[in-house]
């Protein structure tokens, strides 16, 4: 089975390129990866992070069509029940100024629970870094947990017929602030800029510790997350195909 995993950015995919052996391959659908696990053929896009990336990413990613499509990497929670390292599936995905939605396959779904994952209701995808406590408090009406890729990569995949789901692992918990305003620290290609987050680094130095923080949270999400990939795409390749439907677009 042909599997596409997209991560934002390469520190999120950074873990299970190691774990798995992932090699670059070329392609005209950007910046791919591949490995054999088990009995998937696995491909890894990055697509950097925020709507501009994601949407130029997932108009390419999808022109060599996989059987499942895992929209994975790191995602900020919105509800207390969740803390740093946690592992989700949304069983729904939405823009964070719409209520329109696209379900995750469920086959995809159930097999990531049945490895542990937290099953979360809605996964809500937003045009800005949600950086402080109040601003999650604030959108915690709309869902679990926040991220910034995952509704408009499921809904290309729905549109192709590609069955989806959502994983994320959780890198920092409703009650904490962002150190920085990372919108300012993102190119224009979706990557981290050095030069722009040593900038804000300058202007800002009592926040070392809290950057710290954040990047040891973020860096144990993404080794639990690689552990968890490695086992979830071998079940998945084995989910037989008529239980296979592509995600909906839901109300």
């Amino acid at each position: 089975m042909k599997i596409l995993v997209t991560f934002a950015l390469e520190t999120e995919f950074a873990p299970w390129r190691r774990l798995c052996g992932f090699e670059r391959v070329p392609s005209k659908q950007g910046e791919m990866f591949a490995s054999r696990i088990g009995d998937a053929d696995v491909r890894v896009a990055l697509t950097g992070a925020g709507h501009a990336a994601a949407k130029r990413a997932s108009g390419r990613i999808f022109d060599d069509p996989p059987g499942v499509c895992v929209v994975s990497g790191l995602a900020g929670a919105l509800s207390a029940n969740y803390r740093p390292g946690d592992i989700l599936v949304a069983r729904k995905v939405s823009l964070a100024t719409g209520y329109r939605a696209i379900e995750s396959d469920d086959a995809l779904l159930n097999a990531a629970a049945d490895l542990g994952a937290e099953i979360a209701g809605r996964l809500v995808t937003s045009e800005q870094v949600v950086s402080t406590a109040g601003e999650k408090r604030r959108l915690a009406s709309s869902g679990d947990a926040v991220d910034m890729e995952s509704a408009l990569i499921m809904e290309t995949a729905a549109r192709r017929g590609v069955r989806s789901v959502a994983i994320r692992a959780i890198s920092d918990g409703a009650d904490a602030n962002l150190p920085f305003d990372f919108d300012k620290v993102f190119t224009e290609d979706g990557r981290v800029g050095k030069a722009r987050l040593i900038a804000q680094l300058a202007r800002r130095p009592r926040q070392l510790p809290a950057l710290l923080r954040l990047a040891r949270d973020s860096r144990e999400a993404a080794e639990s997350l690689a552990g968890f990939l490695h086992s979830y795409v071998r079940a998945v390749a084995h989910i037989p195909a008529e239980s296979a439907k592509a995600g909906a677009l839901v109300l």
